[in-house]
């Protein structure tokens, strides 16, 4: 089909009543409409035509991504001579696009795509990553400006850019070679007070919004327009990129913690643009994971819960997923039922369990009959998950999971201990005191619980109790001085209980502070939602929120972590609580001393073996 204007009597359908625009269906399956935005002044109204085009061959455009805010459409707006209204944030946004003298050919959803014709918003949906990626740019609208800060951005970004590029260049295509800024320079950076502006932008409620990740990772050209300033988008996710990965120190400074841009904006920049960010990231982190989209997009705000999926199924086959089911919009169609699709394919296609370390529940969704091994992606408990889903298995299997004809999943597994305490569940802004107190709690329970020897006892208990808080992971430093930090940090809880002091090295007195402030922030993430736990084997775990005495402790054959299971009413039928952490304490002869490490990761599984637990067939409920 031509990509020129239908008549005006094909493109409005307009009605009989003669006076409302109405839409009229979409010709063939890459067709959209573009929207003609007439010149018009601040006070005049909004006036457009709305034409056809295709994929194949479509009218130059731009592409416009925004909040859309309350879905109700009250503000008036002239389509093809015919009366129209749209939402209060599209109106806002097209005044801010409306040039006073030209017309100017625009794209956005919710006027583009007829929003009450079900069948014609599912076809639209898989168009929109070539939508947005076809556009000769994409506006990034994010509203007003209120404290004037936007130059202010665009200056440092300016600046951090053209580091990068140069460091870029030195390093060339290798990995992890960026060079990390030294003391003396890190405080430089840190002094530099526009940091607070550029963090306060990433909190404007367009970072929050589900479907800005592929609008914004699909585009060509991006261009953020924060009040009057323009800042372009590839410029600013170069600076942010850069910040996360050589001055973490920043987010530390501003309590940026999960109020930031979401993770997945730096993962789709990475994902096309590899080469430029390869000198960043280490190798190991270089796998682009599907179900790791899934995860952080829950952090993000969309409107239908179905679009936790269908506003990201473009990105599947970048992943090496191929999914079988199309998005609907059918009332008949639940949430639930695209959770189940998605959970069916990826065990399917991938041959593998991944997905349950996706797995998050409440009290009351653990109760209730949808299967417990599927993640519900509309649940948003922990800001940080445990696990990498592309690590390494555990316990490698070549046994390709299955799922039966009640929806339950089949696997093997190995349950190798029961939990016997657990904290209460435990909040992001939980205090130092209140973990102190519970590490005194935890110690003071171990030698009456015990009449064996516990493993988490001895110059190893306080590490074993830092790798539950900070998941065994670092943030916010380099290796060599978050291990400073975690020292400090235990020193701080150990300090008044001189008999049972471990032997950890005291660090250098002038960390003490922010480390000890820079590890709690991170174990508030890691914790949020979660209980810490004991085990009757004695060790110290972190657990999901819906953990109870009694349930039990296993490794899944091909899992990545440890998990929380709950018998079912039938023999070696289980419901699936969620990931743990779970650290054992590894005795190294060769130095003289030990590792904390996750329970099952040494020799593949070798410590569970020695524990004489016997592998059985399960079936997740």
């Amino acid at each position: 089909m031509s990509s020129t204007a239908e008549s005006a009597s094909n493109v409005a359908g307009i009605s009989s009543a003669g006076m409302l625009y109405e839409y009229a269906p979409l010709p063939e399956s890459n067709a959209f409409r573009v929207l003609i935005l007439e010149p018009g002044g601040v006070d005049d109204t909004l006036c457009c035509s709305l034409e056809i085009t295709t994929l194949n061959k479509p009218i130059p455009y731009e592409a416009i991504s925004y909040v859309w805010g309350n879905t109700h459409r009250d503000h008036p707006i002239r389509i093809n001579g015919r009366a129209g209204h749209i939402t209060a944030n599209l109106c806002r946004a097209l005044h801010r696009m409306r040039l006073p003298d030209q017309s100017r050919v625009l794209w956005a959803d919710s006027i583009c795509i007829n929003q009450d014709d079900l069948t014609e918003r599912a076809s639209q949906v898989l168009l929109m990553s070539e939508i947005y990626g076809q556009a000769r740019r994409v506006l990034l609208h994010l509203g007003e400006d209120s404290n004037q800060e936007g130059e202010v951005v665009r200056s440092l970004v300016h600046e951090i850019e053209a580091m990068v590029l140069e460091g870029v260049r030195a390093a060339g295509e290798s990995w992890d070679t960026f060079p990390t800024p030294s003391p003396e320079e890190r405080e430089q950076f840190l002094a530099d007070t526009r940091w607070e502006a550029f963090i306060n932008m990433t909190h404007k409620p367009w970072f929050t919004r589900g479907w800005v990740i592929q609008e914004a990772g699909s585009a060509r050209n991006g261009l953020m327009l924060w009040g009057k300033t323009e800042i372009s988008w590839q410029s600013f996710v170069r600076a942010y990129t850069w910040m996360v990965r050589r001055l973490p120190q920043v987010r530390v400074k501003y309590r940026d913690g999960g109020r930031g841009m979401n993770r997945l904006h730096l993962e789709m920049y990475r994902l096309r643009h590899k080469g430029e960010t390869m000198p960043l990231y280490a190798k190991q982190s270089s796998q682009f994971d599907f179900l790791i989209v899934l995860h952080d997009a829950r952090a993000l705000y969309v409107q239908d819960a179905r679009d936790r999926v269908y506003a990201f199924m473009s990105l599947a086959t970048s992943a090496g997923l191929s999914l079988h089911f199309q998005p609907d919009y059918s009332e008949h169609k639940t949430a639930r039922d695209v959770y189940l699709d998605m959970a069916r394919d990826y065990v399917n296609s991938m041959g593998d369990i991944s997905l349950l370390h996706c797995v998050q529940h409440t009290g009351n969704s653990m109760n209730e009959k949808f299967p417990s091994w599927v993640p519900r992606w509309d649940l948003n408990l922990f800001d940080n998950i445990i696990t990498h889903t592309s690590g390494p298995a555990l316990i490698p299997t070549e046994l390709r999971p299955s799922v039966s004809h009640d929806n339950a999943l089949e696997a093997k597994g190995l349950m190798f201990d029961d939990i016997i305490f657990t904290s209460d569940v435990l909040s992001r802004d939980v205090s130092m005191s209140d973990i102190k107190m519970l590490w005194n709690q935890m110690l003071d329970l171990l030698p009456v619980a015990f009449t064996n020897p516990s493993p988490t006892h001895g110059s190893f208990a306080a590490l074993s109790f830092a790798h539950v808080l900070s998941v065994g992971r670092s943030w916010g430093a380099e290796w060599p001085e978050w291990v400073e930090w975690r020292t400090a940090y235990m020193e701080y809880l150990c300090q008044e209980e001189p008999t049972r002091r471990d032997s950890v090295p005291r660090p250098p007195p002038d960390s003490a502070r922010n480390g000890i402030q820079g590890f709690h922030t991170y174990a508030q993430w890691n914790v949020h939602n979660r209980r810490i736990a004991v085990t009757k084997r004695g060790l110290f775990a972190l657990v999901p929120l819906p953990t109870q005495t009694g349930d039990i402790c296993g490794v899944l054959l091909g899992g990545k972590a440890p998990c929380i299971l709950r018998r079912a009413m039938t023999a070696r039928t289980y419901r699936l609580v969620g990931d743990a952490c779970i650290p054992v304490n590894v005795s190294r002869p060769s130095t003289g001393g030990g590792l904390v490490v996750s329970v099952g990761i040494e020799n593949s599984g070798r410590d569970l073996l020695d524990w004489s637990v016997e592998e059985e067939d399960i079936r997740l409920c």
